[in-house]
């Protein structure tokens, strides 16, 4: 029994929340057609991850996978927006 305790229940960081929308957005934009945007949102998504980890260490800030996701899909979303981009230049010029 945790009713007498002292310290605020855990809530997940708005970093992490963040970086969790940023991430996932850049693949969705990227695969729709608009890899321009979808780089942004990834380049956007891992300094948010960065930072939804860093805060992950307080004891009332939960999030630190959920961060660490998205950096990694972050890192693949900005692959993914350079090929989207690249197939978009050699498809239109060809």
């Amino acid at each position: 029994m945790d009713q007498y305790s002292l310290r605020p229940p855990q809530r997940m960081g708005t970093s992490a929340i963040l970086a969790v929308i940023a991430s996932l957005g850049s693949m969705f934009l990227s695969c729709s057609g608009r890899p321009g945007w979808g780089l942004t949102l990834a380049a956007l998504s891992i300094p948010f991850g960065l930072f939804g980890f860093i805060r992950a260490a307080s004891p009332e800030i939960k999030g630190g996978i959920a961060s660490i996701f998205s950096i990694l899909v972050g890192v693949v979303g900005i692959v993914v927006a350079l090929i989207a981009m690249f197939a978009k230049v050699v498809w239109f010029h060809w």
